[in-house]
């Protein structure tokens, strides 16, 4: 029992360090938000950085201003275009279903809710609540922004420095292993979003076609709005189809409804086929991993279960090819299983 403590002793303590380090990340998350999001894009766009610092002969600060400009930009460009279209989309919704609205309005009789002081008493700290949530949010988001903004020019403008501190403070052993785990895990970091990116792009394109054969009026809006709700563990794109199935059967058009539902279905055994498959031939993973982690994350319906198995499992492939562990099935004994 010793030996087998000894033997497997790196990987149970990566397991219990990083499993600590998880939660805390995810109390922290908050916190922590703007930080890892210039972190992340500051990893994903140093090839640009240094193509741009070595190959144009641009000074360091412009480059990293140029490209933390671009990134934030074209994200508010398009915030503001989803922003615009669910606004504009949302007046045409009222304009062409005007007589249901005012109906409901007319036959809403306000001076009957607020008769009774009990109910204003109740209804008022909810309002009041949610009011100052709303006025919270909004600068809550815009320090947000500044912050990421600010973080990324510096981590960007940053990053060689603090690599040639790390080397200067190790050994040239230990130093060459941290480059060669940083190295991999851009490599894999952006192998793992291509492929969610493809994933995310056919979820729209099948739900743009499959509004479009229905006949919804709003195709790109609401093909959107599945497309994001693809991020939730256990309705995903349900989240907008069944509703429109249930708004569609309650106007008695069945046939549309009886689509949503079936073409739901067929939009998530997609998925569920894909995901795993393509993930674990882009970055290298067992699919088995892949199904596990969106299995545990649909039953726990929690998101984070989701991003803990796929993180710890990716995380230990960037150690494993850095050659900071070795593989726990050896090709010796891959092969002799084989034989």
């Amino acid at each position: 029992m010793k030996g087998l403590y000894l033997k497997y002793k790196s990987y149970i303590l990566y397991f219990f360090i990083f499993t600590f380090l998880f939660l805390l990340v995810k109390a922290l998350f908050i916190y922590l938000l703007p930080f890892i999001i210039s972190i992340f894009i500051s990893f994903l766009m140093y090839p640009v950085y240094s193509f741009m610092k070595r190959r144009l002969s641009f000074k360091p600060a412009f480059s990293s201003t140029v490209i933390t400009l671009f990134i934030f930009s074209v994200f508010i460009a398009l915030v503001s275009f989803i922003c615009y279209l669910i606004i504009n989309e949302s007046i045409n919704l009222y304009s062409d279903n005007r007589g249901f609205f005012d109906k409901y309005l007319v036959t809403f009789d306000l001076n009957k809710l607020f008769t009774d002081f009990s109910e204003i008493s109740d209804i008022m700290p909810t309002l009041t609540s949610t009011a100052f949530g709303v006025f919270r949010f909004i600068p809550l988001v815009v320090t947000l922004v500044l912050i990421s903004f600010v973080s990324t020019i510096f981590f960007l403008n940053n990053l060689e420095k603090i690599k040639a501190f790390l080397v200067a403070k190790l050994s040239s052993n230990t130093s060459q292993i941290v480059l060669d785990v940083v190295n991999n895990g851009s490599k894999i970091l952006r192998k793992f979003i291509k492929s969610y990116l493809i994933l995310y792009l056919i979820t729209f394109i099948e739900s743009v076609f499959i509004f479009w054969l229905i006949g919804v009026d709003y195709v790109l809006v609401f093909a959107f709005l599945a497309t994001v709700s693809d991020l939730l563990p256990v309705l995903g794109p349900g989240a907008v189809y069944l509703p429109l199935a249930l708004y569609n059967a309650f106007l008695g058009n069945y046939l549309p409804a009886i689509t949503l539902v079936i073409f739901w279905g067929i939009t998530i055994i997609v998925r569920q086929i894909l995901e795993p498959k393509f993930i674990s031939e882009t970055i290298k993973i067992h699919p088995l991993v892949i199904f596990s982690a969106l299995y545990f994350s649909i039953i726990c319906s929690n998101i984070w279960v989701l991003f803990y198995v796929l993180s710890i499992t990716i995380l230990y492939k960037i150690l494993s090819e850095s050659s900071v562990f070795e593989p726990i099935l050896s090709k010796k004994t891959e092969d002799c299983k084989e034989s």
